[in-house]
């Protein structure tokens, strides 16, 4: 490694930050036929809802995509005002419906032990991954349905 030397930055440029994920990307493509494919337009697509109140004012709102026979779940958030009158379990079985005529057979969420863990358990998801103490005093929880 003479040649060779390390480089610590908390400031990165860009173009050697794009670089790296490029490369990652290339990797991924000549090893894993799905990388390769979803990267293709079209191949990813978005699944989104959202909640109005009579006066279009956003109440909340789903954010998803669907690829390689999976919704995978970025954000379901409401309004407080707006929790435990069944919103949100209408916004998720609609998301779950749209995906399996999508063609998914699965669906996989993220959420922190203290967000919405004994919501999406109720509706069917469970728990398939856990990193405790992320962040301290809570768990990081990888979740999944099948559809």
């Amino acid at each position: 490694m003479s040649d060779l030397h390390l480089e610590l930055t908390d400031a990165p440029p860009e173009a050697d930050k794009q670089f790296l994920r490029q490369q990652i990307r290339a990797f991924n493509d000549d090893h894993s036929p799905p990388h390769a494919a979803v990267r293709q337009p079209g191949s990813v697509r978005p699944l989104c809802l959202f909640v109005r109140d009579a006066d279009g004012a956003l109440q909340g709102g789903l954010i998803a995509e669907t690829y390689w026979g999976w919704l995978d779940i970025d954000i379901l958030w409401l309004r407080q005002s707006r929790r435990g009158q069944g919103v949100g379990r209408q916004l998720l079985a609609q998301a779950e419906a749209e995906a399996v005529r999508r063609g998914c057979a699965w669906a996989q969420v993220k959420t922190f032990s203290f967000q919405a863990q004994a919501f999406y358990e109720k509706q069917g998801y469970r728990v398939v991954g856990e990193m405790r103490d992320y962040p301290p005093g809570a768990s990081f929880l990888w979740m999944r349905k099948d559809l």
